[in-house]
Order: C-alpha cells, then structure tokens, then sequence
C-alpha cells in the first residue's frame, strides 16, 4: 500500500467497533495471532491484507463508514449511492493525494524547484501541472499552506464574484496573512478546489521579466453540490538565498459564485488568464 492508503484505512478501521475490529483481524490472520490492543488490530490488518479494496469491501466497513469518511474529507459525494461507488471514489481520492501532493511535495514543491531540475524536465507546461495539482492538494486539506512557499514581499488579490458584486482583498508583504486568507476562505465557506487538469485548464507562461506564471482553473464544490468557478494566476520566482528554488512572488484568484456550472472552466473563458495564454510557453 502507498502512504495515502495506509493512513486512509487507518482513518477508517479507527471508526469500527473494538468487535468489529478484532473479528476483521482474525478474519485476516485466521485466527494464528493474539490481538490484545486495536493498535495491534489494526497493524495486522495492514500488513496481511493482500490490498486496501479487500478492507474497504469487508462487511464491518459498512456504506456508512466510507461516506462519513468522505464527508470529512469534504468530498462530494453524488446521493443514491453505493458501496461500491464509495469505494471507487476513496481509491480516486488516494490517487489524487499520491500522484499529486506526494510526488510534488517531493519532487516538483515551490520550495524544491531547482533551476537543474526546471532544465531537466525542460517543460514550463508540467512544472504549471505538477505545482497546480500540489498547491489544490495543499488547499482542500484541514491544514494551512506553509508561508515558506511565499516570498516575503509576496502579494495575494482575492476577488469573490457574487452576482454583480465583486469583493477584492489585498495582502502584500506578509506571508503568514497570505497563508491564513487562503485557509479562512476555504474553510469559511467549506469550499473543495477541483482544477481542470487538462491542458485546456492548466498552462505555464513566461512573462517579461523572467518569472513563470501558472495558470488554473476548475470548478469549486460544496459539499457534493458545485457552487461556482475559480480562475487563478501563480508568478514564480527563483530564491537566489534558498540554493536558486522557486517561491511564490504573486498570485490573484478570481471566485465565483455559480450554480449553473454546465462542464469544466478552461483558461480562454477567464477574463484574468485569457490575455496570459498569449506570453510564450518556454
């Protein structure tokens, strides 16, 4: 199991009851071990269980966990369901957590960025892809992006479209504000940033003056309900102080408010990245 799956089932073995728990770890020993914690429980579940669908779909993992589980991820979920539905969107959610937060963080995060590594993959289009997908990552998580990713004269616009009304807010030179703005207003609103991954979602640019800019778009959803669009610009910049990585100079995130979202956004709808799509690509 990757690292995403092996917490995920522990978030969910956590929810069984002490019987149901201990029954699911002689069901998979077959009874040739002791269990006397649901810490050691759980631990021979992991590790002789020859997958994490054939946990999930064990019967003490009732329907009931697995949407609970979802709804604290803020997932939507589309109602009638199945368990099997739930299951295939639990294994799509661990996938999205590993293909694009473990691998970026790992690989292709802002502060981690090195000008060999831009060299190497030799594409401004898949550093845009893997830093959207690591910084949406990032977002639809209960934590706060670290300030470490922004520049210290960083700047964040915010514009919250509701109708004809237009709400703007502006932080300049401090990342912390930055990181908390970006937290309260998905947290405050319960909001689940779904970029649109493909090429007519995601682009990179390079402007005048050397910086790459990153620009997404996607949809934003309330709980299983889409609630409206956002658009979103990214300047990066290389740290000559932090071995010549890449950081955050600048961004502005357009959201709106929308119910009647009819497919996924791409960049040529967005008043604030269409006029981008025409600065170079490399």
């Amino acid at each position: 199991m990757t690292s995403s799956n092996d917490s995920g089932i522990q978030e969910l073995l956590d929810k069984l009851e002490d019987d149901d728990l201990f029954a699911l770890a002689k069901t998979v020993t077959q009874g040739l071990l002791k269990i006397y914690s649901r810490d050691d429980a759980s631990k021979v579940i992991l590790k002789y269980s020859p997958d994490e669908i054939s946990i999930l779909r064990r019967k003490v993992v009732t329907r009931e966990i697995l949407f609970s589980y979802l709804d604290e991820k803020n997932i939507p979920v589309k109602l009638p369901t199945t368990k099997n539905d739930l299951i295939d969107q639990i294994i799509k959610l661990w996938n999205i957590y590993d293909d694009s937060h473990n691998q970026a963080v790992s690989n292709l995060a802002p502060q981690q960025i090195s000008n060999k590594e831009v060299q190497e993959v030799n594409s401004i289009s898949l550093l845009a892809e893997q830093f959207t997908k690591w910084f949406y990552s990032l977002m639809n998580t209960d934590e706060i992006i670290g300030s470490e990713h922004f520049y210290q004269d960083a700047k964040l616009t915010i514009n919250m479209y509701s109708d004809d009304d237009c709400d703007t807010t502006v932080i300049e030179n401090n990342p912390e504000e930055i990181v908390q703005a970006l937290f309260q207003l998905k947290s405050q609103h319960n909001l689940f940033f779904n970029p649109n991954v493909s090429t007519e979602g995601i682009q990179g640019r390079m402007d005048p003056h050397g910086l790459v800019l990153v620009l997404a778009c996607g949809t934003l959803h309330i709980q299983e309900v889409c609630a409206g669009l956002f658009e979103q610009v990214f300047a990066l910049a290389r740290d000559p102080f932090c071995d010549n990585n890449w950081k955050i100079k600048s961004s502005e995130l357009n959201v709106r408010s929308k119910s009647d979202v009819i497919g996924p956004p791409t960049l040529s709808d967005s008043g604030l990245t269409s006029n981008l799509l025409m600065l170079p690509s490399s």
